[in-house]
C-alpha cells in the first residue's frame, strides 16, 4: 500500500506538468510509462517463464507468466491476467509484467487468438475470445505460487473489453477487474442510432489481426448497407445486458473524445452496478482511443488501479472503496480534476436551447420555421470503394458535398460547467426514405470579426424507413463530455448528414444517396437540445433554470437493449393525452400492445417480456393523438 501511496504522490506532482502529444490513444505509451516505473523502482528479483497454452478447439495461445523471486505466502501470490490492445501481442506489454511482479503480484500476458504468435482467426471479442480467456484463467490458476481466488484482469481497449468479460461471466478465481477505454456497450458503441462509425471499418481491417470469415460477412453487409444485419452480428457481442450478471469490484478509466467508444455506457454502468453495491471506480477524462497522450493522467489512471488491486488482492486498506467514487477531469488545459460519489456530480442542472430559425433560445419559437440541411453523393463513387478506402481519401471526399444546418446561442454572461449527456428532441423530414441527421456541438467564441467553433461532443442519428414528407421525432443522445464555456462564448449546434471525424476521414458513415432534408419547429411542438450542467446557465443576463418536465411526448431507448428476455420502454408526457405502447415485428405483424389508456404528464417505465419470442430485432410505437414515434430493440438468446 505504502508503494501505491508513493506513487500517487509522484502522479499528481507530474499531471499538469507532463503531456506527450500523439496521434494515437493511451495504450501506445502505457509500456514506456511503466517502464519508467521500473528505472526507478527498486530492482526486483523476477521470474519469467514462457507458455503455449492449449484451447479447447485445438488452437495455442502464446503466453508468459512473470513471478516475483522467493517465497509466496501459503496461499500464493495474487494474480492479474492483463491483455493487450487489439492489433498488439503480449511482448508489447512486457513491462507491464515487470511492474506488477515489483509490486507483488503473478503477471500473465497472452497474445490473444489471431494476434501475435498465438494460433486462430479473430472472431473481433466474440464468444471464442470469451472461452479463450476462461481457459486462460483456468491454466493461470494451475500454476504453481498463484492464489487461485485472488485473481484481477485488466488490459486497455481489447483488454478492458476482456475485463468486462470477466466480470460479466463471474469467471472463477477472478476477485477484481480494471478496465481501460473499453466500455460494456463497446459493441453498439461503434453502430450508435441506425449509423455505423468508420472506427468498426477501421478495427475489422488491422494488418496486425488475421481475422475469421466472419469479418468478410460483415465487411460484405456494411457495403450493401444491410444495417439491420449489421446491427444483428455486431450486437451479439456486447456486454452490457449482462451487467447485473457482475458481483466483483470493478473500476472503470475512460477518455471524454474516445473516437470508438463514449463515456456514456460507463456512466449507466456506474449506475448499474452501485446501485447493486458492486464496489465501482471511474475516472473519465483523457488519453482515450485518438486523443493526444497526456502523460500526467496516464500516471493518475495507473495509481488508482493500482490502490484498487492492493485493495482487493492484498486487503490494503483504501478510503471509499465501496462507494461509486469518480474522478473526472473537464477538458480545460492540464486536465482539472473533481470528485463525486456517484453521477451526476452536484449541483446538477439542465438547460433546454430550442432551435429557432438559425438561433438556439432559451424558450420555444414564436412562429413555424424549417431549417435546410442537404447532402449530395456522386453515384459513381461505390461504396466497396470507400470502405477499400477506409472512408477517408481525397476521392471519398469529392463524392460528397454537405450543406449543414447550424444555430447559435446569445453569448454567456456566466461560466457554463457542461457535464454529463447532452440529449437533443428533433422534428425532422426529408424528401428521401432515409437521411442523417447527426448532431455536433460546438463551444463558439469570438475571432477576427467573426466566430471560431470548436468541436465538444457530437451524436449520431440515422432516419431509416422514413415517409417522406411526413414529420419524424427524434431524440438523440450526444456524447458525454465535461467543458468549461467560458464567459462571452455561445453555444453552437450543427445538423448534418456528414459528419467527418476532421478534414480527412469520416466519423460516421454517410448513407450512399442524395438528400434534402431539414429540422422543423413549431411553438407547439419544438425541436430543442438539452445540456447537463453543474450549476446554472446564464445567456445575456436571463437566467435559465434547469428543465424539469419534458416540452412534448418522448420515446427514448429501451434498457437493457441488446435484451434477454425482459428490458424496460421509458416515455414522458407533456400532457394529459391518450397513449397507445405497441410492439411489433419488423413485419409489422404486432406482437403486444403494452398500453391503451389515459396518462397525465410524467415519466413513465413499462417492462416488456419477450420470453416467449425468438431472437431477433423488434420495433415499440408510441402514439398519442396524430402523433407517433417508434424505436427498434433486439432480443438476444
Amino acid at each position: 500500500m505504502l508503494g501505491s501511496l508513493v506513487l500517487l504522490r509522484s502522479s499528481l506532482r507530474f499531471r499538469q506538468a507532463l503531456r506527450i502529444p500523439t496521434a494515437g490513444g493511451c495504450l501506445i505509451t502505457v509500456p514506456i510509462i511503466l517502464s519508467l516505473f521500473c528505472v526507478f523502482s527498486p530492482a526486483a528479483a523476477q521470474v519469467s517463464v514462457d507458455y503455449s497454452i492449449r484451447m479447447s478447439d485445438g488452437i495455442f495461445l502464446e503466453a508468459t507468466v512473470t513471478t516475483p523471486a522467493g517465497t509466496p505466502l501459503t496461499a500464493g501470490f495474487p494474480g492479474v491476467v492483463f491483455i493487450h490492445g487489439y492489433g498488439g501481442n503480449k511482448e508489447q506489454y512486457a513491462p507491464i509484467a515487470t511492474y506488477l511482479a515489483a509490486q507483488g503480484y503473478a503477471a500473465l500476458l497472452y497474445s490473444v487468438r489471431g494476434q501475435g504468435n498465438s494460433g486462430g482467426l479473430s472472431t473481433t471479442m466474440g464468444d471464442r475470445e470469451r472461452q479463450d480467456l476462461r481457459e486462460v484463467i483456468q491454466f493461470f490458476r494451475t500454476v504453481p505460487c498463484v492464489d487461485t481466488s485472488r485473481i484481477g484482469v485488466a488490459g486497455g481497449s481489447q483488454g478492458g473489453i476482456h475485463a468486462w468479460m470477466a466480470a460479466t461471466q463471474n469467471m472463477p478465481g477472478v476477485a477484481v477487474a480494471a478496465s481501460l477505454i473499453g466500455p460494456p456497450s463497446f459493441a453498439l458503441d461503434l453502430i450508435p442510432a441506425d449509423c455505423l462509425k468508420q472506427q468498426l471499418c477501421a478495427e475489422l481491417t488491422l494488418q496486425a489481426v488475421r481475422y475469421d470469415p466472419q469479418r468478410d460477412r460483415l465487411r460484405d453487409f456494411i457495403i450493401a448497407e444491410q444495417l439491420d444485419s449489421v446491427h444483428a452480428l455486431v450486437a451479439t457481442r456486447d456486454l452490457e445486458h449482462l451487467l447485473d450478471s457482475v458481483r466483483i469490484p470493478v473500476i472503470q478509466l475512460l477518455g471524454w473524445a474516445d473516437a470508438l467508444f463514449p463515456v456514456n455506457g460507463a456512466l449507466r454502468a456506474l449506475q448499474r452496478l452501485s446501485t447493486r453495491g458492486v464496489p465501482v471506480w471511474s475516472y473519465f477524462g483523457t488519453n482515450g482511443h485518438g486523443e493526444p497522450v497526456h502523460l500526467g493522467e496516464t500516471f493518475f489512471t495507473l495509481a488508482m488501479m493500482t490502490n484498487w488491486f492492493d485493495r482487493w488482492l492484498k486487503g490494503s486498506p483504501l478510503a471509499r472503496a465501496t462507494e461509486p467514487y469518480v474522478v473526472f477531469a473537464d477538458d480545460r488545459e492540464g486536465w482539472p480534476h473533481h470528485e463525486t460519489i456517484g453521477w451526476p456530480p452536484e449541483p446538477q442542472g439542465t438547460v433546454r436551447l430550442f432551435f429557432s430559425g438559425t438561433s438556439l433560445r432559451s424558450s420555444p419559437p414564436a412562429s413555424s420555421y424549417e431549417a435546410p440541411f442537404q447532402i449530395h453523393y456522386d453515384a459513381a463513387y461505390s461504396a466497396a470503394q470507400a470502405w477499400n478506402e477506409a472512408y477517408g481519401t481525397p476521392a471519398f471526399r469529392d463524392a460528397f458535398r454537405s450543406t449543414p444546418a447550424r444555430f447559435l446561442s446569445d453569448p454567456l454572461a456566466d461560466t457554463l460547467d457542461v457535464t454529463g449527456i447532452p440529449r437533443a428532441r428533433l422534428q425532422l423530414k426529408s424528401a428521401g426514405p432515409r437521411f442523417q441527421a447527426n448532431v455536433r456541438v460546438f463551444d463558439v467564441s469570438p475571432a477576427d470579426g467573426g466566430f471560431a467553433w470548436r468541436l465538444i461532443t457530437r451524436g449520431a442519428n440515422g432516419v431509416r424507413g422514413y415517409i417522406p414528407g411526413t414529420v419524424s421525432g427524434r431524440d438523440v443522445e450526444c456524447q458525454a463530455l465535461s467543458h468549461r464555456v467560458p464567459p462571452g462564448h455561445r453555444i453552437g449546434v450543427e445538423l448534418t448528414s456528414l459528419d467527418m471525424y476532421d478534414a480527412t476521414r469520416a466519423h460516421i458513415i454517410p448513407y450512399f444517396l442524395t438528400t434534402n432534408s431539414a429540422l422543423v419547429g413549431t411553438p407547439s411542438s419544438p425541436s430543442y437540445i438539452d445540456l447537463p450542467l453543474v450549476g446554472h446557465a446564464m445567456f445575456a443576463s436571463v437566467a435559465t433554470p434547469a428543465a424539469t418536465r419534458p416540452a412534448s411526448m418522448m420515446l427514448n431507448q429501451n434498457y437493457p437493449n441488446p435484451f434477454n428476455p425482459a428490458t424496460t420502454i421509458r416515455f414522458s408526457l407533456a400532457a394529459t393525452s391518450h397513449v397507445r405502447l405497441e410492439v411489433f415485428s419488423l413485419q409489422g405483424q404486432r406482437i403486444a400492445v403494452l398500453l391503451d389508456g389515459s396518462c397525465e404528464p410524467g415519466d413513465y417505465a413499462m417492462p416488456f417480456d419477450g420470453q416467449r419470442l425468438a431472437s431477433g430485432m423488434y420495433v415499440y410505437r408510441l402514439s398519442s393523438g396524430n402523433a407517433s414515434m417508434e424505436r427498434k430493440m433486439l432480443l438476444v438468446r
